[in-house]
């Protein structure tokens, strides 16, 4: 625990000696890099010797789920962090600015990012928590699939399940549209989760670029003041907390190039109509069909880009087609504000495809003709 606690101090945590601040703007991308790079060989230790050498990917079910509750609480405990020393250092530092100077430019700031700050705040709590507690939508290992709907056998719990439904090794069951199970949800990403957890990840990079922008040097500025040692009520734990805190905020950096990864990647995934699991099966079929029949594999799934993320996000359901009015209302209520919709693919037992219409084909031909 000893150690496993001093890597987690040398990767996340130094101070100005070790990395003294630039003294010139030449020497600040230097100084920047310097910091990125120590992060990232500590981090790296950190991972290799806690992660694979006690072999976490081979931990059993209950060890996943006890793991996945641990970062739940690591990513409440780094999130609240932040936001309580937005409230007990940088609000009241703002507030000292607007009473010193008594501009009203001040105030309009302070309001204007208290206003924005906040909305991120609620969205990604908001979609943090649905994503963490709401149920990603299970096949019921009971009641009987209707004969009309499409259905594949599960090889684990050797029952049918509708299309697009896979089993989660962790979770024990076959979820709904599942995309993975992710573990800083402790949850699966399935058809009534994907949309929380991409949203969440969004917001969430949102909110990392307007912590640097808006209050970052203001807090560094601070967290100087308070562990200087001019400073007449200098307290050593203070001080530490403030350096803690500090080190979150250099973390952050590392999160925003995660999440941004995770961001692009599941863009494409929507963009194309597929979830991740999909994604693998799609690509070995259209290997096979390419390589041993010379035929070309189309996602039944994928109806376009600009269908497949206003399914995505809620802002189009079955048979409706909405103004643009309609339209904006729904992507104010449904992505800018953490409001909840229905997915468009219902209760994720039939699926609308996107099949050649044979008819209307020959029709055409024959329009043509």
């Amino acid at each position: 625990m000893l150690k496993l606690l001093s890597l987690i101090a040398r990767a996340f945590i130094w101070n100005e000696v070790s990395f003294p601040a630039p003294t010139s703007k030449r020497r600040g991308l230097l100084w920047f890099l310097s910091c990125l790079l120590q992060l990232f060989i500590n981090f790296v230790s950190l991972i290799y010797w806690r992660i694979f050498v006690f072999r976490i990917l081979h931990l059993s079910n209950k060890q996943h789920r006890a793991l996945g509750r641990f970062l739940v609480v690591f990513v409440v405990f780094g999130i609240g962090s932040v936001v309580l020393s937005l409230y007990l250092c940088l609000l009241p530092l703002r507030l000292k600015r607007w009473r010193d100077s008594g501009q009203s430019s001040e105030l309009t700031f302070l309001l204007i990012h208290a206003f924005l700050g906040h909305i991120l705040l609620v969205n990604i709590a908001v979609h943090f928590f649905s994503g963490a507690l709401i149920s990603p939508g299970i096949v019921d290992p009971i009641a009987p699939l209707s004969p009309d709907i499409p259905w594949t056998m599960c090889s684990r719990c050797q029952r049918p399940r509708p299309l697009r439904a896979h089993h989660c090794g962790v979770c024990g069951v076959c979820v709904l549209r599942m995309d993975h199970h992710c573990p800083w949800l402790n949850n699966c990403v399935g058809l009534r989760t994907h949309r929380h957890f991409y949203l969440f990840l969004l917001h969430l990079s949102h909110g990392i670029v307007y912590l640097y922008v808006a209050g970052y040097s203001d807090y560094i500025e601070h967290m100087r003041n308070v562990c200087s040692d001019t400073n007449p009520d200098y307290n050593s734990v203070n001080c530490m907390a403030h350096s803690f805190v500090g080190a979150l905020y250099r973390v952050a950096a590392l999160v925003f190039l995660f999440t941004m990864g995770l961001l692009l990647w599941h863009g494409r995934l929507i963009t194309r109509g597929e979830t991740s699991v999909e994604r693998v099966q799609n690509s070995r079929i259209a290997y096979n069909l390419r390589h041993r029949y010379n035929r070309i594999h189309r996602n039944l799934f994928d109806f376009g880009p600009r269908a497949n993320w206003f399914r995505f996000l809620g802002l189009e359901t079955p048979r409706s087609h909405y103004g643009r009015k309609e339209l904006w209302r729904r992507f104010l209520l449904y992505v800018i504000l953490p409001f909840s919709c229905q997915p468009y693919d219902g209760d994720g037992m039939v699926y609308e495809t996107c099949e050649p219409d044979l008819e209307k084909a020959l029709r055409d031909l024959k329009e043509l003709n």
